[in-house]
């Protein structure tokens, strides 16, 4: 099995797409990983920022689910539209343009601290994000034999974990140390790094010519939906990226609630990311051969049980547990997706498939924050964590009916 993934037949086996111009040396597992990790802490680091900041402005709760809806409202429509692009032009563009917007995004909440720009770098952090995530996601996907995708694929899910804890802590210590401002403006110094690096490496980068289509009729979202495994498998995204996305808003609210610091929250949202490192490097030790429909049932199970009994506790060691809980139920889940999903969508419609599944993660980010923020000032952040706790128990039953079909 190829780690490093720099083999010359490497463009080759990613299902002979129409139209790519694959690279002399195409950049290796590792650099693509690399990439990802600047960007991606980020990307969290400037989520958690949001919310304290505009806390800090004393904005209400529903103004704060706004501003966390408009990270996500334009990568939500824009994702299939993105996937069908890049399986086109190919991912050195799409990539180089979206770190490019990520900086700017983040740099004006350091210019000018005030609601405005949250806004704004909300809605560029969260554009410039889609198209870098999804050529990184296609070229991993494409990399190495298809025996080495699933492997290949919890290699990236380790690494969104590891940005995904130094993100959210990095950002609390930056606030607790430097304040709002200055922590915006040295996580601006993490995608002018990678968007330096993109530049430099942009030969190695896969650049594609418009193909021409493969039948005189266009294509449909309907034509992928049209595989029982990937319609179950498109609910159960949108049920995980809720769980997920749930508590990355709900642990701010609740921390600031019950009088923690901003260090303090970044602690709890960084448990539930080191949990989520954890399990996915046991999986290419352990979980190789599990059935990922299995893996995903028991990840649903964990995080139901979890937001039930989350608004009983409030000291800081009770929740930094239950978040690594919680991230160990809904660690498992991604590179169990991305698996079956790879293995499902046409080759040739990978990016498109992709796009269908970041709209919808993107889709659960731009409504539930609104919605919570709404309803959390009449049920309260309690009831929040409870209504999450029902929805993924609805779910369960969906998911048994996929495993007990796939045994």
């Amino acid at each position: 099995m190829s780690v490093s993934g720099e083999t010359p037949g490497d463009a080759a086996a990613g299902g002979g797409v129409p139209g790519w111009l694959p690279p002399a040396q195409p950049l290796g597992i590792r650099t693509l990983i690399a990439l990802s990790i600047l960007n991606h802490v980020a990307f969290a680091g400037v989520r958690v920022s949001l919310t304290l900041s505009a806390l800090h402005l004393h904005a209400p709760t529903f103004q704060v689910g706004m501003l966390l809806s408009f990270f996500s409202l334009l990568p939500m429509l824009l994702a299939i539209p993105g996937g069908r692009w890049i399986d086109r032009i190919g991912a050195r563009w799409p990539m180089i343009a979206g770190t490019a917007t990520i900086v700017v995004g983040v740099v004006l909440p350091f210019l000018w601290l005030s609601m405005a720009t949250l806004f704004t770098a909300a809605v560029l952090v969260g554009l410039g994000f889609l198209p870098f995530h999804l050529g990184i996601q296609k070229l991993i996907s494409e990399l190495g034999t298809p025996e080495d995708r699933r492997h290949n694929l919890s290699l990236m899910a380790i690494g969104f974990s590891v940005s995904a804890f130094l993100g959210p802590t990095s950002a609390g210590f930056l606030i607790d140390g430097l304040g709002h401002r200055f922590a915006f403006g040295v996580l601006t110094l993490l995608p002018l790094g990678a968007l330096l690096w993109l530049r430099r490496l942009r030969e190695r980068l896969p650049e594609g010519r418009v193909a021409p289509p493969e039948t005189s009729q266009k294509m449909r979202i309907g034509d992928l939906l049209a595989t029982p495994e990937l319609r179950r498998l498109y609910i159960v995204v949108a049920l995980i990226s809720s769980a997920w996305d749930v508590h990355q808003f709900l642990v701010p609210l609740y921390g600031a609630r019950i009088g923690l610091s901003a260090s303090g929250i970044g602690l709890i949202l960084g448990a539930f990311a080191i949990a989520t490192m954890v399990v996915r490097m046991v999986i290419p030790l352990f979980l190789m051969d599990v059935s990922e429909w299995k893996a995903i049932l028991v990840a649903m199970a964990i995080a139901g049980v979890v937001y039930a009994v989350y608004p009983a506790f409030t000291s800081l060691e009770a929740l930094l547990a239950l978040s690594f809980v919680l991230g160990l139920g809904l660690g498992v889940s991604q590179p169990m997706t991305l698996s079956i999903m790879a293995r499902s969508a046409p080759a040739s419609r990978l990016g498109e498939a992709t796009g269908l599944r970041l709209m919808l993660v993107n889709g659960t980010q731009t409504v539930l924050p609104s919605a919570f923020g709404a309803v959390g000032g009449v049920i309260g952040i309690g009831g929040l964590f409870w209504g999450m706790a029902l929805l993924l128990g609805a779910g369960l039953v969906g998911v048994g009916r996929a495993v007990r079909r796939t045994e």
